[in-house]
């Protein structure tokens, strides 16, 4: 009972060290995202190719990994397409065109043990909509390591609404943060970051003064909402 107990315990372990070897985050981040839904900054406004994130895949393990990228469509408004860059980080990798197939996998790179791979996906919106990407990890395209979903939302019509006038000092900042505007008719302000967590929703005038001293060192996105012009988004450096 005692032998069987401790080959149990050794298993269980090897299993979980395996799972350690591979992390995801977003480049300027050390959080890790894998598993997890990304929420990408929304689009407004706009038909053109959008970034939607750079995404470090982390070799843990002490030899050379051959991985490839598997994207797969979740759900995708029609006449939208996607395409993404992979390579060894730092670098741009190779860019992939467009692929319509629902399930697709790019060619495998060789990650160094201790270093890392950059993915960097990319949306062309034509309407109004939204879509969810899956992007997995694997060395086959079959058996998958890891994955990570990135959803985005799309809002055109607007382009005859003026842009909005808007600045944020200081930045990078402390302990607080100042919101100017040229025009009162601002409704709201929404502070996220950078995996796209709400931290912060305030209503607002022309000007705003925000306590950040609570929030944690690094990149955040402000959203400036208003009825009667474009929304905007600024980023702030939170730097204690």
């Amino acid at each position: 009972m005692k032998n069987l107990l401790l080959t149990t315990i050794s298993i269980i372990t090897l299993t979980f060290s395996f799972a350690q070897d591979l992390t995801i985050n977003i480049e300027g981040s050390t959080t890790d995202v894998s598993g997890t839904t990304l929420q990408a900054m929304p689009i407004n406004g706009s038909t053109d190719d959008h970034k939607l994130y750079d995404l470090i895949i982390n070799n843990n393990d002490t030899s050379d990994q051959n991985w490839l990228i598997t994207r797969s469509i979740i759900n995708e408004t029609t006449g939208w397409s996607n395409y993404l860059c992979w390579g060894v980080n730092p670098g741009l990798g190779l860019c992939y065109p467009t692929s319509t197939d629902l399930v697709w996998s790019t060619a495998a790179e060789t990650i160094p043990a201790g270093g890392s791979g950059k993915l960097s996906a990319y949306v062309n919106v034509t309407s109004t909509g939204s879509a969810t990407y899956r992007y997995y990890v694997s060395t086959d395209g079959i058996n998958f390591l890891d994955s990570v979903d990135v959803l985005i939302e799309s809002v055109l019509g607007i382009e005859n609404l003026p842009n909005i006038s808007a600045y944020i000092s200081p930045n990078p900042a402390k302990d607080f943060v100042n919101i100017k505007s040229s025009s009162s008719n601002i409704s709201k302000i929404t502070l996220l970051d950078v995996l796209g967590n709400v931290v912060l929703k305030e209503n607002m005038g022309s000007s705003k003064r925000l306590n950040i001293s609570e929030l944690k060192n690094g990149v955040y996105f402000l959203n400036i909402d208003s009825k009667n012009f474009k929304s905007t988004t600024k980023k702030l450096v939170v730097r204690h």
